[in-house]
């Protein structure tokens, strides 16, 4: 370590209005109030620190005296619960462009020695940022918390150099990661010597390796774009150092759409950055076996078989390790796991509400048994129905103070309520209050000390979809007030929203246009940017989804992205509604007029249906067939596609006023476009990947297209950091404004090269 970097590295440990002094060999800092000094040599090139006890390189004498790694490995061992019965996923990974240029997958039975080994076999060049993704309940928080366990238990060993500092996001928006993470260190690790200046010194040094968890409704999903402004951030601040891992249902360089990647791009395009993706799979049979096992189960094939000739071996409940835990917990009483399986049989897509059911069937049933002497001997407490009021109403607690924990008196709070709100007397609701704690569907917190979480955030979600729809069926001015209440909290995670609109669906006696008129009404009391209009509109396009509309009429809301995608709509009349980019995959519309309505872009595909579809003075700003390739950007163009699609417009048309085009790209721009989405992989190409992505495109782009690109600086060549004399190239322009540029060359590289002058 060379001296500018130990004084750069030591001053952000520095107490805040404090300076880091030198005084000839001398140095002196204050750390957490203690004033350390030490004397400074430098031998074979490196910079050495004694303060008494002899010399120790500067970079150890860093990560044990300032950082204390040694002390947070031990925190994180201790505070990180053991993931009990931990099963490792099998994966797949798809590892950065810099280790592995020709992009194939790598599959591996062990995600969690994957992981580690990928990790450690980073390339120096560049910062790192690993992708751990798969569906919701599938093993993503417990892969990551079993990793900084190990990792801990290794260093402590003395076997790796490097720890894994979870960090749990909870799915909430934020704006600032410094206050996130060192909150984490201070109140969930009790480690309060790092700010967090010095937290990214040591993830720069490759001595921490922060996982974020909880990405899974925030990031690129969420219109807001915080997520995604917020890892630019960070990752830019590593200055082409270190590694971060994500958890998120996908690598946010998979989506369709390049405009979702301009705020996070557009932050790091300067600097070296490979992404990576580590791809849980759902567990097979050997996974389900392994952990029957672990659980002590004596049949575990008979088991597996029982339950596979039911529900399909390709079943949730066989294939999610969350729901596989608590099958397993209901399979140690047999004699009702016939029942529930027959009940789940039946249930088809709202499986998980029956099996939740039959989970709190057994607690109300078997353990909430009623001792106050006024009812029958061996009667339960309180109905099923009342636990999932209960429950439910825990959940929206969480929700509104915008934690994913209660603590003893709230909790107690919420059941008092429960309890006088049902009518209990003082024996019962006392019973109540006892006994919530130890509720099958609840555990002790590890984020807050004598707190109760739900034992998955899955089943959080759950509830909290459950409470806000049992809010919304009463229909009047108090179930507005509530729905406002809950929704300008923040957005609502998808997984609830399912819930919502499961519970709503499910009750034959809910009115779900009446529900939806109230949901407009919701939306109108706040502004049209806001938590609470982004809530409705999501809830509300769910609901539409397979009712019959009979001409009802949605005004003037604004929907997220991918809001049409696989929803089946007829009769329905949009007015003064704006629709943001959306994948029309498995869309079916039918007898819908749209009428001053505005789509930023529509993504059609062999599998869009649509039928006597109007529209009245709207706007298309782009429309994208996948399957044919194909993008048009002008006005009459895209009327033109939409009414061969069978869509009628209300006015006249009008002539062209571009270059005439058909929509088929120029082989330039499709070769653009395809590089675009490798600089997603990584904020550098060498020659040797575009040779491989553009296969016989190459030579040409390398001959004649590179040249313009890079007269115009929309290339710019960088220096060649790793080994061979292969030449490496950045963007030199922000990709918000190459996206803009592509949109209006309308498929011509001569229009789309155009709008940018040669550099002198």
């Amino acid at each position: 370590m060379q001296i500018n970097d130990f004084k750069s590295i030591v001053t952000t440990f520095a107490d805040p209005g404090t300076e880091l002094l030198f005084d000839r060999t001398q140095i002196v800092i204050s750390v957490n109030g203690d004033l350390i000094t030490g004397s400074i040599s430098a031998r074979s090139g490196d910079v050495f620190v004694d303060e008494g006890s002899g010399a120790e390189p500067a970079s150890k004498w860093i990560l044990t005296r300032l950082a204390r790694l040694p002390l947070l490995a031990a925190r994180l061992r201790e505070s990180i619960p053991a993931t009990q019965y931990f099963v490792s996923p099998a994966a797949t990974l798809l590892p950065t462009l810099e280790r592995g240029p020709h992009e194939n997958a790598e599959a591996t039975d062990d995600a969690l020695a994957m992981t580690l080994q990928t990790i450690d076999t980073r390339s120096p060049l560049e910062a790192t940022v690993l992708y751990v993704t798969s569906d919701a309940g599938e093993g993503k928080t417990s892969l990551i918390n079993q990793l900084a366990r190990t990792q801990a238990e290794n260093y402590v060993s003395g076997t790796t150099d490097w720890l894994v500092v979870p960090i749990p996001l909870g799915g909430r928006h934020f704006l600032r990661f410094d206050d996130i993470t060192v909150g984490v260190l201070q109140n969930r690790y009790r480690f309060p010597f790092l700010y967090y200046n010095s937290f990214l010194a040591l993830v720069k040094m490759g001595v921490i390796v922060p996982a974020f968890d909880g990405f899974e409704e925030m990031f690129v999903e969420s219109s807001s774009g915080e997520a995604l402004s917020a890892m630019g951030i960070l990752v830019g601040s590593l200055d082409s150092q270190g590694a971060v891992m994500v958890a998120a249902r996908k690598a946010y360089f998979e989506f369709e759409n390049l405009r979702i990647q301009e705020r996070l791009f557009d932050t790091i395009r300067t600097y070296s950055v490979g992404f990576a993706k580590l791809e849980l799979k759902r567990w097979d049979k050997p996974q389900f076996i392994a952990y029957c096992n672990k659980r002590g189960v004596e049949d575990s094939e008979a088991l597996y078989r029982r339950v596979s000739e039911r529900l399909t071996t390709s079943h949730a409940l066989l294939t999610r390790a969350v729901l596989v835990k608590r099958l397993v917990d209901v399979a140690a009483k047999s004699s009702s796991l016939d029942e529930l399986l027959e009940k789940l049989s039946k249930s088809g897509s709202d499986f998980f509400a029956v099996f939740v059911r039959g989970l709190v069937e057994r607690e109300a049933n078997e353990k909430w048994i009623d001792r106050s002497g006024e009812r029958e001997v061996g009667s339960p407490l309180i109905s099923v129905d009342e636990h999932f009021e209960l429950l439910s109403q825990i959940a929206v607690a969480m929700w509104e103070a915008r934690v994913d924990y209660l603590k003893r008196d709230y909790l107690e709070f919420v059941a008092d309520y429960f309890s006088d709100s049902t009518g209990m007397n003082a024996f019962q609701a006392q019973q109540i209050r006892e006994r919530i704690r130890g509720h099958a569907m609840l555990i002790p917190s590890q984020s807050a000390h004598d707190a109760v979480e739900f034992d998955h955030d899955e089943f959080r979600l759950f509830f909290l979809g459950e409470g806000i729809a049992s809010q919304l069926k009463a229909l009047n001015e108090r179930a507005q007030a509530d729905a406002f209440g809950a929704f300008r909290r923040g957005v609502l995670p998808r997984q609830a929203q399912h819930a919502l609109v499961g519970a709503l669906s499910r009750d034959s006696d809910t009115n779900l246009i009446r529900v939806i008129n109230l949901l407009v009404a919701v939306s109108g009391m706040d502004a049209q940017v806001s938590y609470t209009h982004e809530n409705c509109s999501d809830i509300i396009i769910r609901l539409l989804n397979g009712v019959e509309g009979n001409n009802f009429i949605i005004r003037k809301l604004t929907f997220g992205s991918d809001a049409l995608r696989d929803k089946k709509i007829r009769g329905v009349v949009f007015d003064g509604c704006y629709f943001s980019e959306t994948s029309m995959e498995l869309t079916e519309l039918s007898d819908c007029k749209f009428q001053d309505t505005r789509f930023a872009q529509l993504r059609l595909y062999d599998s869009t249906s649509t039928s006597k579809i109007q529209f009245d003075n709207c706007t298309v700003d782009s429309l994208l067939f996948i399957d044919g390739h194909r993008e048009f950007w002008d006005p009459s163009d895209i009327r033109l596609q939409l009414e061969n699609l069978g869509v009628t417009y209300s006015e006249p048309s009008i002539p062209s006023i571009g270059p005439e085009v058909t929509g088929r790209l120029s082989p330039e721009i499709d070769d653009l476009e395809k590089l675009f989405r490798y600089f997603m992989r990584s904020t550098h190409i060498s020659e040797s990947v575009i040779f491989m992505k553009l296969g016989t495109r190459g030579h040409s782009f390398i001959d004649h297209t590179l040249t313009s690109l890079l007269r115009r600086q929309i290339m710019v060549e960088i220096e060649n950091r790793g080994g061979g004399d292969q030449r490496r190239f950045r963007l030199g322009v922000p990709l918000e404004r190459l996206n803009s540029a592509i949109n209006l060359a309308r498929g011509s590289f001569r229009h789309f090269l155009d709008q940018f002058p040669e550099s002198t």
